[in-house]
Protein backbone atom coordinates (compact mmCIF):
# COMPACT_ATOMS: atom_id res chain seq x y z
CA UNK A 1 0.00 0.00 0.00
CA UNK A 2 1.39 3.37 -0.87
CA UNK A 3 3.03 5.64 1.83
CA UNK A 4 0.62 9.00 1.27
CA UNK A 5 -2.00 9.63 -1.03
CA UNK A 6 -0.47 12.67 -1.99
CA UNK A 7 2.81 9.71 -3.62
CA UNK A 8 0.06 8.77 -5.43
CA UNK A 9 -1.43 11.49 -7.34
CA UNK A 10 1.95 12.96 -7.64
CA UNK A 11 2.73 9.49 -9.41
CA UNK A 12 -0.39 10.08 -11.66
CA UNK A 13 -0.28 13.51 -12.55
CA UNK A 14 4.11 13.20 -12.90
CA UNK A 15 3.50 13.31 -16.78
CA UNK A 16 0.92 16.07 -16.88
CA UNK A 17 1.68 19.49 -18.08
CA UNK A 18 0.65 22.55 -16.39
CA UNK A 19 -1.30 23.29 -19.25
CA UNK A 20 -3.69 20.53 -19.23
CA UNK A 21 -7.13 20.90 -18.34
CA UNK A 22 -8.13 20.04 -15.12
CA UNK A 23 -10.59 18.37 -15.99
CA UNK A 24 -8.09 15.91 -17.54
CA UNK A 25 -6.90 15.50 -14.01
CA UNK A 26 -9.96 14.46 -12.32
CA UNK A 27 -9.54 10.71 -13.04
CA UNK A 28 -11.44 7.72 -11.25
CA UNK A 29 -9.17 4.94 -11.12
CA UNK A 30 -6.37 7.63 -9.82
CA UNK A 31 -8.73 8.90 -6.88
CA UNK A 32 -9.53 5.25 -6.01
CA UNK A 33 -6.04 4.68 -5.62
CA UNK A 34 -5.61 7.68 -3.17
CA UNK A 35 -8.72 6.84 -1.43
CA UNK A 36 -7.10 2.87 -0.66
CA UNK A 37 -4.95 4.30 1.37
CA UNK A 38 -6.86 5.38 3.94
CA UNK A 39 -6.99 2.19 6.49
CA UNK A 40 -9.68 -0.61 5.63
CA UNK A 41 -12.16 -0.99 8.88
CA UNK A 42 -13.39 -4.07 7.83
CA UNK A 43 -12.15 -7.85 8.50
CA UNK A 44 -10.19 -9.13 5.76
CA UNK A 45 -12.59 -12.71 5.78
CA UNK A 46 -15.76 -11.95 3.59
CA UNK A 47 -14.42 -8.52 2.07
CA UNK A 48 -15.05 -8.63 -1.71
CA UNK A 49 -15.08 -4.94 -2.38
CA UNK A 50 -11.97 -2.52 -2.47
CA UNK A 51 -12.03 0.06 -0.39
CA UNK A 52 -10.94 2.71 -2.99
CA UNK A 53 -13.23 1.88 -5.84
CA UNK A 54 -16.01 2.07 -3.61
CA UNK A 55 -15.70 5.25 -2.19
CA UNK A 56 -14.71 6.90 -5.75
CA UNK A 57 -18.00 5.67 -6.66
CA UNK A 58 -19.28 7.13 -3.59
CA UNK A 59 -17.94 10.50 -5.04
CA UNK A 60 -19.85 9.95 -8.47
CA UNK A 61 -23.00 9.03 -6.80
CA UNK A 62 -22.68 12.93 -4.27
CA UNK A 63 -21.79 14.56 -7.49
CA UNK A 64 -25.13 13.61 -8.72
CA UNK A 65 -27.00 14.64 -5.92
CA UNK A 66 -27.00 11.73 -3.41
CA UNK A 67 -27.36 13.17 0.08
CA UNK A 68 -27.48 9.57 1.99
CA UNK A 69 -25.36 6.61 2.33
CA UNK A 70 -28.73 4.84 1.24
CA UNK A 71 -29.03 7.21 -1.75
CA UNK A 72 -25.26 6.49 -2.49
CA UNK A 73 -25.28 2.68 -2.28
CA UNK A 74 -28.34 3.05 -4.84
CA UNK A 75 -26.91 5.10 -6.99
CA UNK A 76 -23.92 2.86 -7.13
CA UNK A 77 -25.89 -0.31 -7.52
CA UNK A 78 -27.40 0.88 -10.46
CA UNK A 79 -24.42 1.86 -12.65
CA UNK A 80 -22.67 -0.14 -15.35
CA UNK A 81 -21.16 -3.03 -14.40
CA UNK A 82 -18.35 -1.96 -16.83
CA UNK A 83 -17.94 1.50 -15.14
CA UNK A 84 -17.94 -0.71 -11.87
CA UNK A 85 -14.81 -2.71 -13.52
CA UNK A 86 -12.95 -0.21 -14.54
CA UNK A 87 -12.77 1.68 -11.14
CA UNK A 88 -11.78 -1.62 -9.52
CA UNK A 89 -14.82 -3.75 -8.28
CA UNK A 90 -16.42 -6.63 -9.42
CA UNK A 91 -19.13 -5.89 -12.49
CA UNK A 92 -21.72 -8.44 -12.20
CA UNK A 93 -21.99 -8.61 -7.86
CA UNK A 94 -24.58 -7.38 -6.49
CA UNK A 95 -23.90 -4.39 -3.89
CA UNK A 96 -25.60 -4.53 -0.73
CA UNK A 97 -26.82 -2.35 1.08
CA UNK A 98 -25.25 -2.82 4.20
CA UNK A 99 -21.83 -2.58 2.34
CA UNK A 100 -21.68 0.80 2.07
CA UNK A 101 -23.98 1.66 5.16
CA UNK A 102 -21.91 0.32 7.98
CA UNK A 103 -18.36 1.53 6.21
CA UNK A 104 -18.72 5.54 6.86
CA UNK A 105 -19.22 4.86 10.52
CA UNK A 106 -16.38 3.23 11.17
CA UNK A 107 -14.01 4.99 8.71
CA UNK A 108 -11.12 6.44 9.77
CA UNK A 109 -12.12 10.24 10.07
CA UNK A 110 -8.46 11.58 10.22
CA UNK A 111 -7.24 8.85 7.53
CA UNK A 112 -10.12 10.06 4.91
CA UNK A 113 -9.74 13.85 5.46
CA UNK A 114 -6.32 13.56 4.39
CA UNK A 115 -6.91 11.59 1.64
CA UNK A 116 -10.07 13.67 0.40
CA UNK A 117 -8.31 16.94 1.20
CA UNK A 118 -4.89 16.35 -0.19
CA UNK A 119 -6.26 15.07 -3.19
CA UNK A 120 -7.89 18.20 -3.81
CA UNK A 121 -5.14 20.37 -2.88
CA UNK A 122 -2.71 18.70 -5.67
CA UNK A 123 -5.31 19.19 -8.04
CA UNK A 124 -5.72 22.84 -6.82
CA UNK A 125 -1.58 23.90 -6.90
CA UNK A 126 -1.54 22.43 -10.33
CA UNK A 127 -3.75 25.26 -11.90
CA UNK A 128 -2.11 27.85 -14.53
CA UNK A 129 0.56 29.90 -13.45
CA UNK A 130 -2.03 32.69 -14.79
CA UNK A 131 -4.66 31.78 -12.00
CA UNK A 132 -2.30 31.77 -9.26
CA UNK A 133 -2.34 35.17 -6.92
CA UNK A 134 0.69 36.34 -5.43
CA UNK A 135 -0.20 34.34 -2.16
CA UNK A 136 -2.54 31.71 -1.67
CA UNK A 137 -5.31 32.41 0.79
CA UNK A 138 -6.50 30.00 3.32
CA UNK A 139 -9.82 30.55 5.36
CA UNK A 140 -10.01 28.87 8.62
CA UNK A 141 -14.00 28.77 9.23
CA UNK A 142 -15.58 26.15 11.88
CA UNK A 143 -19.05 24.58 10.80
CA UNK A 144 -21.22 22.73 13.23
CA UNK A 145 -23.28 19.42 11.97
CA UNK A 146 -26.91 20.14 13.40
CA UNK A 147 -28.01 16.79 11.76
CA UNK A 148 -25.08 14.71 13.98
CA UNK A 149 -27.05 16.00 17.57
CA UNK A 150 -27.00 13.62 20.07
CA UNK A 151 -28.14 13.93 23.73
CA UNK A 152 -23.86 13.89 24.21
CA UNK A 153 -22.40 16.55 21.69
CA UNK A 154 -22.37 17.32 18.12
CA UNK A 155 -19.72 16.82 15.56
CA UNK A 156 -17.79 20.10 14.87
CA UNK A 157 -15.55 20.70 12.10
CA UNK A 158 -12.60 23.01 11.91
CA UNK A 159 -11.75 23.36 7.86
CA UNK A 160 -9.05 25.23 5.96
CA UNK A 161 -10.48 26.40 2.72
CA UNK A 162 -8.69 28.19 -0.29
CA UNK A 163 -10.26 31.28 -1.13
CA UNK A 164 -9.70 30.85 -5.18
CA UNK A 165 -11.17 27.74 -5.31
CA UNK A 166 -13.15 26.89 -2.49
CA UNK A 167 -11.47 23.64 -1.75
CA UNK A 168 -10.74 22.21 1.71
CA UNK A 169 -7.30 21.52 1.98
CA UNK A 170 -7.79 20.22 5.57
CA UNK A 171 -10.00 19.33 8.00
CA UNK A 172 -10.06 18.07 11.58
CA UNK A 173 -12.86 17.64 13.85
CA UNK A 174 -13.22 19.52 17.10
CA UNK A 175 -12.77 17.43 20.46
CA UNK A 176 -16.21 16.75 22.40
CA UNK A 177 -16.74 19.73 25.07
CA UNK A 178 -13.77 21.70 23.63
CA UNK A 179 -13.77 24.48 21.13
CA UNK A 180 -11.87 25.34 17.70
CA UNK A 181 -8.89 27.10 19.37
CA UNK A 182 -7.00 23.36 20.57
CA UNK A 183 -7.50 22.50 16.98
CA UNK A 184 -6.07 25.40 15.07
CA UNK A 185 -2.30 24.38 15.11
CA UNK A 186 -2.94 20.21 14.30
CA UNK A 187 -4.76 21.43 11.37
CA UNK A 188 -2.25 23.45 10.04
CA UNK A 189 1.17 21.43 11.12
CA UNK A 190 0.09 19.11 7.39
CA UNK A 191 0.19 22.09 5.31
CA UNK A 192 3.14 23.76 3.48
CA UNK A 193 2.05 27.30 4.24
CA UNK A 194 4.73 28.76 2.20
CA UNK A 195 3.37 31.95 0.37
CA UNK A 196 0.21 31.69 2.22
CA UNK A 197 -1.67 33.82 4.29
CA UNK A 198 -3.66 32.30 6.95
CA UNK A 199 -6.94 34.22 7.12
CA UNK A 200 -9.55 33.60 10.53
CA UNK A 201 -11.94 35.13 12.92
CA UNK A 202 -11.54 36.89 15.90
CA UNK A 203 -11.65 33.70 17.71
CA UNK A 204 -8.49 32.49 16.92
CA UNK A 205 -6.85 36.11 16.61
CA UNK A 206 -4.40 34.29 19.60
CA UNK A 207 -0.56 35.11 19.89
CA UNK A 208 0.42 31.16 19.66
CA UNK A 209 -1.25 31.16 16.59
CA UNK A 210 0.66 33.79 14.91
CA UNK A 211 3.76 32.18 16.16
CA UNK A 212 3.23 28.74 14.50
CA UNK A 213 2.08 30.34 10.76
CA UNK A 214 4.98 32.51 11.33
CA UNK A 215 7.74 30.18 12.43
CA UNK A 216 6.17 27.67 8.74
CA UNK A 217 6.84 30.10 6.57
CA UNK A 218 3.41 31.90 6.65
CA UNK A 219 1.46 34.90 6.55
CA UNK A 220 -1.49 36.27 8.73
CA UNK A 221 -4.35 37.98 8.80
CA UNK A 222 -6.59 38.14 11.95
CA UNK A 223 -10.30 39.73 13.04
CA UNK A 224 -9.54 41.13 15.64
CA UNK A 225 -12.54 42.05 18.73
CA UNK A 226 -13.52 42.01 22.30
CA UNK A 227 -11.59 38.44 22.92
CA UNK A 228 -8.64 40.77 22.47
CA UNK A 229 -9.65 44.22 24.74
CA UNK A 230 -6.38 44.93 24.48
CA UNK A 231 -5.63 44.75 21.33
CA UNK A 232 -8.58 46.24 20.06
CA UNK A 233 -8.69 48.94 22.23
CA UNK A 234 -5.22 49.88 20.55
CA UNK A 235 -6.47 49.64 17.34
CA UNK A 236 -9.15 51.56 17.24
CA UNK A 237 -6.80 54.25 19.31
CA UNK A 238 -4.77 54.78 15.67
CA UNK A 239 -5.31 57.66 14.11
CA UNK A 240 -7.95 56.92 11.62
CA UNK A 241 -9.11 60.19 10.67
CA UNK A 242 -6.01 61.12 9.51
CA UNK A 243 -5.63 57.81 7.08
CA UNK A 244 -6.37 58.33 3.60
CA UNK A 245 -9.01 55.60 1.98
CA UNK A 246 -7.27 52.57 0.27
CA UNK A 247 -10.11 50.71 -1.28
CA UNK A 248 -13.57 51.21 -1.57
CA UNK A 249 -16.04 48.62 -3.30
CA UNK A 250 -19.93 49.19 -3.97
CA UNK A 251 -22.21 46.31 -4.48
CA UNK A 252 -25.38 45.87 -4.67
CA UNK A 253 -27.46 42.48 -4.46
CA UNK A 254 -29.71 40.22 -2.52
CA UNK A 255 -31.87 43.10 -1.96
CA UNK A 256 -29.32 45.02 -0.09
CA UNK A 257 -26.85 47.90 -0.98
CA UNK A 258 -23.22 47.24 0.64
CA UNK A 259 -20.27 49.84 0.41
CA UNK A 260 -16.78 48.96 2.28
CA UNK A 261 -14.06 51.55 2.87
CA UNK A 262 -10.70 49.92 4.08
CA UNK A 263 -7.79 52.28 5.51
CA UNK A 264 -4.60 50.82 6.16
CA UNK A 265 -2.04 51.93 8.92
CA UNK A 266 1.49 50.76 9.30
CA UNK A 267 1.95 49.44 13.02
CA UNK A 268 3.89 51.43 15.76
CA UNK A 269 6.15 49.68 17.75
CA UNK A 270 5.01 48.19 20.52
CA UNK A 271 1.05 46.84 19.28
CA UNK A 272 0.37 43.81 21.30
CA UNK A 273 0.09 41.32 19.11
CA UNK A 274 3.00 38.90 17.48
CA UNK A 275 4.40 39.90 13.91
CA UNK A 276 1.84 42.76 13.26
CA UNK A 277 2.77 44.90 10.40
CA UNK A 278 -0.06 46.30 9.10
CA UNK A 279 -3.34 47.64 10.97
CA UNK A 280 -6.66 47.57 9.11
CA UNK A 281 -10.08 48.85 9.59
CA UNK A 282 -13.12 48.74 7.46
CA UNK A 283 -16.50 50.34 7.57
CA UNK A 284 -19.37 48.39 6.64
CA UNK A 285 -22.85 50.58 5.49
CA UNK A 286 -25.35 47.88 4.78
CA UNK A 287 -28.65 49.42 3.32
CA UNK A 288 -31.79 46.87 3.04
CA UNK A 289 -33.74 48.01 0.28
CA UNK A 290 -36.98 46.68 1.27
CA UNK A 291 -36.73 48.43 4.66
CA UNK A 292 -34.47 51.28 4.42
CA UNK A 293 -32.98 50.76 6.96
CA UNK A 294 -29.07 51.76 7.34
CA UNK A 295 -26.25 50.08 9.38
CA UNK A 296 -22.90 50.65 9.74
CA UNK A 297 -20.34 48.45 11.50
CA UNK A 298 -16.87 48.81 11.84
CA UNK A 299 -14.08 46.12 11.65
CA UNK A 300 -10.68 45.82 12.67
CA UNK A 301 -7.47 43.88 11.76
CA UNK A 302 -4.13 42.88 11.88
CA UNK A 303 -1.35 41.10 9.47
CA UNK A 304 1.65 40.01 9.27
CA UNK A 305 1.48 40.97 5.32
CA UNK A 306 4.15 43.87 4.84
CA UNK A 307 3.27 46.88 3.33
CA UNK A 308 3.66 46.60 -0.29
CA UNK A 309 3.73 42.74 -0.45
CA UNK A 310 0.38 42.91 -1.97
CA UNK A 311 -2.30 46.02 -3.16
CA UNK A 312 -4.77 47.52 -1.39
CA UNK A 313 -7.24 45.83 -3.33
CA UNK A 314 -5.76 42.25 -2.97
CA UNK A 315 -6.02 42.91 1.00
CA UNK A 316 -9.50 43.97 0.63
CA UNK A 317 -10.15 41.01 -0.98
CA UNK A 318 -8.49 38.71 1.30
CA UNK A 319 -11.29 39.86 4.24
CA UNK A 320 -13.74 39.54 1.71
CA UNK A 321 -12.81 36.11 0.53
CA UNK A 322 -12.66 35.09 3.99
CA UNK A 323 -16.46 36.13 4.55
CA UNK A 324 -17.23 34.64 1.23
CA UNK A 325 -16.54 30.95 2.26
CA UNK A 326 -19.75 30.83 4.76
CA UNK A 327 -22.05 31.09 1.24
CA UNK A 328 -20.03 29.14 -0.94
CA UNK A 329 -19.06 26.35 0.82
CA UNK A 330 -20.99 25.63 4.12
CA UNK A 331 -23.79 27.51 2.22
CA UNK A 332 -24.15 24.78 -0.32
CA UNK A 333 -23.59 21.74 2.14
CA UNK A 334 -26.36 22.64 4.27
CA UNK A 335 -28.92 23.93 1.47
CA UNK A 336 -27.96 21.99 -1.80
CA UNK A 337 -26.76 18.53 0.44
CA UNK A 338 -29.01 19.00 3.12
CA UNK A 339 -25.68 18.27 5.39
CA UNK A 340 -28.04 20.31 8.77
CA UNK A 341 -30.74 17.55 8.07
CA UNK A 342 -28.45 14.33 7.71
CA UNK A 343 -29.87 11.32 9.91
CA UNK A 344 -26.44 9.56 9.80
CA UNK A 345 -25.38 10.20 13.37
CA UNK A 346 -23.35 6.92 14.09
CA UNK A 347 -19.52 6.90 14.94
CA UNK A 348 -17.99 8.98 12.11
CA UNK A 349 -20.46 9.04 9.78
CA UNK A 350 -21.09 12.36 10.14
CA UNK A 351 -17.67 13.74 9.60
CA UNK A 352 -16.86 11.34 6.54
CA UNK A 353 -20.27 12.33 4.71
CA UNK A 354 -19.10 16.17 5.05
CA UNK A 355 -15.63 14.99 3.46
CA UNK A 356 -17.14 13.25 0.51
CA UNK A 357 -19.78 16.63 0.06
CA UNK A 358 -16.45 18.46 0.10
CA UNK A 359 -14.89 16.65 -2.06
CA UNK A 360 -18.12 16.90 -4.68
CA UNK A 361 -17.73 20.63 -4.10
CA UNK A 362 -14.38 20.90 -4.61
CA UNK A 363 -14.34 18.78 -7.86
CA UNK A 364 -17.22 21.05 -9.48
CA UNK A 365 -15.56 24.13 -8.40
CA UNK A 366 -12.22 22.86 -10.21
CA UNK A 367 -13.81 21.99 -13.15
CA UNK A 368 -15.07 25.88 -13.37
CA UNK A 369 -18.88 25.35 -12.31
CA UNK A 370 -20.22 28.67 -10.50
CA UNK A 371 -23.69 28.16 -9.41
CA UNK A 372 -23.32 24.27 -7.94
CA UNK A 373 -26.65 23.98 -6.80
CA UNK A 374 -27.63 24.09 -10.87
CA UNK A 375 -24.70 21.84 -11.77
CA UNK A 376 -25.90 19.11 -9.16
CA UNK A 377 -29.37 19.31 -10.62
CA UNK A 378 -27.80 18.85 -14.06
CA UNK A 379 -25.78 16.20 -12.96
CA UNK A 380 -28.82 14.53 -11.54
CA UNK A 381 -30.88 14.41 -13.91
CA UNK A 382 -28.63 11.71 -15.88
CA UNK A 383 -26.20 8.61 -14.01
CA UNK A 384 -23.37 9.27 -16.68
CA UNK A 385 -23.07 12.71 -16.54
CA UNK A 386 -21.13 13.03 -13.14
CA UNK A 387 -18.95 10.79 -15.04
CA UNK A 388 -17.61 13.99 -17.01
CA UNK A 389 -16.48 15.68 -14.22
CA UNK A 390 -13.71 12.13 -13.40
CA UNK A 391 -12.45 12.61 -16.93
CA UNK A 392 -14.99 9.83 -17.68
CA UNK A 393 -17.51 9.47 -21.24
Amino acid sequence: MPSSPIDVLARHLEHVSLTDPLTDLLDLPALAEVLDTVPDPRSRRGRRYRLGPLLALSLLAVLGGATSLAKITRVIAGYDPHLRARSGLPGTAKLAASTLGRLPPRLDGDAFDTATCGYLASLAARGPPSDRTPLISLALDGKTLRGSRTPDTTVHLLAATRHDTQTVVAQRQVEAHSNEIPAFTPLLSGLDLTHTVITADALHTQHEHARHIIAAGGHHLFIVKGNQPTLHRRLKALPWREAILNDRTDETGHGRREIRRMKICTVRPGLPFPHAAQAIQVKRRRTDHRTGKTTIVTIYAVTSLPPGRITHAQLAALIRGHWSIENRLHHVRDVTYGEDHSQARTGNAPRNMAALRNLAIGALRLTGATNLAQAIRHLSRDATRPLTILGLT
